[in-house]
Order: C-alpha cells, then structure tokens, then sequence
C-alpha cells in the first residue's frame, strides 16, 4: 500500500535569482513543483477542509517565499521551500519540492534546469531558531521577546492550520514573521508561558498581510469608504491588495434607529509594527471625523484591524484576532466575497459568516 500525497505542479512565479551578477538585477521566471506526504483518511472521511492541509495556502506559503527572499542557487531555495512546508503543518510527514529554472544563463540549447530536494520531518528541525545558539533571556516578564538573528525564519514560521493558539487568516497572512521570535518559538524552557503571542512594537521584517475592517453611518459612507481606501493606499509602508464589495448592514448594539451601515473590508500589505498600524488606523479615522462618544454609536468612520499575518496580539490598545471579528456577519461576510477561500481560527470565514445572528442583515450592493 502506498501513501497519501497532495501535489501542487506547475506553480509559475518569478524570482530574483541567480549567481551572476546580472541575474541579481531583475526576476526571471520560475517553476515550482511541491509534494507533501501526510495521512489524508480524516480529510476523505469529513469532508472538511479543517482535517487537511489546504493546497492554496501552500501555493501562498511558497510565493510568499519567492517573492520576498533572495537566492543564488536554486537548490537553496529548494531547501527553504521544503522545511518550510513540512514546518507549516505538524500532520506533514514529509515534503519534496522541484524548483525549475527555464531561463538558466547556459549558452547551450535546453528544455529545463531543475533541483527536486526530499525531505522527512524528522530531517527537518522543529524551528530554524534551534540551529543557532540561544540568545540570552533577562526573564523581566513572561511575553518577552528575544532577538532571532535567522535570516529565512519568516517562511518556516507561518502555520497553515490553526495550532495551540494560533490564528490562521488568509493564506497569506501565514506569511507573518518578525525580527524577533517568541520564547516558544525558541525552545525556551519557559515557551509555554508566551505561546505564540508577537511583540506589537516590532516592525515586520518583510511585508505581511493584515485584515481591515471599515464601516460608517454617518455623511456620505460610500464616498468616506472610498476615501478611506485611498488613504490606505497613498499610506507609506501599505500595499492594498485587494477590496471587498460594498455591504449595507443593519446596527449591532448602540442606540435605537440608528442609520444602516456601509461596510467594506480591505487586506492589505505592510512592514509597519501592528500598533504602527494601529496610529495609521486612527489617524485615518481622525482625518474622517471620527469622534469616539458612545460604544456601537454612529460614526463616519471605523476601521479596525482583524488579523495581523497569524499573530496573536493582546496589548491594552489592540487585540488581534479582532475579539468579536468571528462572530460579525458585517465583517465576515464582505470578507468571504473578497477571499472565498478565507480562514479565521482555522475554520472558513464564509462559514462563520453563515453562523453568525447577523447574517441576514447584510446585503451586498455591488459586484
């Protein structure tokens, strides 16, 4: 009898790569092949995307890689791209990725240049930061963040399932990382006291992507909503990467016969720290009016933050997953028509849409 496989060929992207000093200079394309071997019986018993590893998070998984790393050598990025899979998922036994380099500098004619790198998780460390001496820890307080001096963690740290606290977003918000690491991440004898928690104040060390929620019932919403949206994107430091429909939903909480809301949700791709985004999210509510005078009151503009690549964040002034994210119909929704493939703690967003007691008060307006 043989094993269970999901295999993702053909992926096209393109890289700068190479050892040559003008191949430093611009991206040529690429071929990726990936192969990941786990038990997929719960998956073909349930049904449910939860009891597998999804395919377009590893698609995302790799791209991410691709598109923000350099390399010289393929096989290097062959080895990167495998531990990183096997990383992302505890049900991954084993990975083998193909990196193929069709526009290889040779003078002779050619089909193909490719690396194929195999790889068991027993091959595999549980983190990259277990490969080099452990910093020292003045143990001040139990969330304290240590310096990791790796330069390729990001990728190997970015979960595609929700695991021990963990919340998955989109599939590319697994793509989160920063200059620092967790005590858990570490190994550290007291990782069990920080979990997965990241420190708000650090920048990130690549572009990750985040989550926004923006909603108004007050002046002309749409136009503020459209506004808000170009605030964002003439914002330094933040790629707009993509924006949901336009929904009309009716208040939840907050003062009787109050106006329909418009709600709209953007993701988005930042370096910025999370509570640099946070004064980024404020500063552009302020420059909306925004006046903060009574919970789930009308408003011209509010925009919140509902994911920060896979982090966990509880600081006094942001917590991230937003707390009741999950359960609004008003986010959920516009969110599942701008990702369809969207998760929140593991489970799709399109589905916890449906469960939410908002769910038929939200009425899309545009296509």
């Amino acid at each position: 009898m043989g094993y269970d496989l999901i295999r993702l060929n053909g992926l096209q992207l393109s890289a700068i790569i190479g050892v040559l000093d003008r191949e430093q200079l611009t991206e040529q394309p690429l071929v990726i092949d990936a192969e990941l071997r786990l038990d997929l019986s719960p998956a073909g018993r349930s049904d449910d995307l939860r009891d597998t590893v999804s395919y377009a998070a590893v698609a995302d998984l790799i791209e991410g890689i691709v598109s923000t790393e350099k390399f010289a050598l393929i096989e290097t990025l062959a080895e990167t791209l495998t531990a990183a899979i096997i990383r992302s998922d505890k049900r991954i036994e084993a990975a083998a990725v193909t990196v193929h380099k069709p526009r290889a500098p040779l003078t002779q004619t050619f089909d193909d240049v490719s690396v194929t790198v195999h790889r068991t998780r027993s091959e595999v460390p549980d983190s990259p930061a277990l490969d080099r001496p452990r910093p020292a820890v003045s143990g001040v307080y139990e969330g304290e963040l240590v310096e990791d001096q790796g330069g390729s963690a990001s990728t190997a740290e970015s979960p595609l399932t929700a695991e021990e606290g963990v919340t998955v977003t989109t599939p590319t918000a697994r793509l989160g990382h920063y200059d620092r690491t967790s005590l858990a991440e570490l190994g550290h004898e007291d990782a069990s006291a920080t979990g997965h928690f990241r420190d708000p104040d650090l920048p990130a060390a690549f572009p990750v992507r985040s989550v926004l929620a923006l909603g108004s019932n007050l002046g002309d919403s749409s136009a503020t909503l459209a506004s808000a949206v170009q605030a964002l994107e003439e914002a330094e430091d933040v790629v707009v990467v993509k924006v949901s429909p336009l929904a009309r939903t009716k208040p939840v909480g907050g003062p009787e016969q109050q106006r329909d809301f418009l709600n709209q949700v953007v993701e988005i791709e930042t370096r910025l720290s999370p509570h640099g985004l946070l004064d980024l999210a404020q500063r552009i509510e302020a420059e909306h009016n925004r006046v903060r005078e009574e919970r789930h009151g009308p408003r011209t503009l509010d925009v919140d933050i509902v994911t920060f690549a896979s982090a966990n964040i509880d600081s006094p002034r942001l917590q991230v997953p937003h707390p009741s994210a999950a359960e609004r119909a008003f986010v959920l929704l516009p969110w599942s028509w701008m990702d369809p493939v969207a998760l929140l703690s593991g489970r799709p967003v399109r589905e916890l849409a449906q469960e939410a007691e908002d769910f038929d008060d939200v009425v899309r307006l545009e296509t």
